[in-house]
């Protein structure tokens, strides 16, 4: 159930909304959103899905990534508005944090590396 109004934030923060819904749908409409991919995030009662269902459009939206990305203006933040990024769709966030994660325990000497996803192949003399 979305809880977070984000009205603690200072004017211009920028949020890192990867929690799905825990920003309430006055805190999305409050602030200047970014998202990855807008199909991907208005779905599943997220909530951006739940700011579209209530004002009916996608309107309250002001740029994607990739529009940042491939633009050469600097996109739609305002300085006194919180931006809220919700990057629900982009799996390189998992990758960062999977890496972070696998230092740490390297350094710290903790964990079980596993040298591969799949398991070997099975051979004549294995079965």
């Amino acid at each position: 159930m979305p809880h977070l109004d984000l009205d603690e934030c200072l004017p211009g923060t920028l949020v890192l909304h990867v929690s799905l819904r825990d920003v309430t749908v006055e805190g999305v409409l409050d602030a200047v959103n970014v998202v990855d991919d807008p199909d991907h995030v208005c779905r599943a009662a997220t909530s951006v899905h739940l700011a579209e269902t209530r004002v009916g459009s996608r309107s309250f939206i002001g740029a994607t990534l990739g529009e940042l990305l491939r633009d050469a203006e600097p996109g739609p933040r305002d300085p006194a508005r919180t931006t809220l990024f919700s990057p629900f769709g982009l799996g390189v966030l998992d990758l960062a944090l999977a890496g972070l994660v696998v230092r740490e325990a390297r350094a710290a000497g903790v964990g079980h590396e596993i040298a591969g996803f799949l398991p070997e192949p099975r051979t004549a003399e294995t079965v």
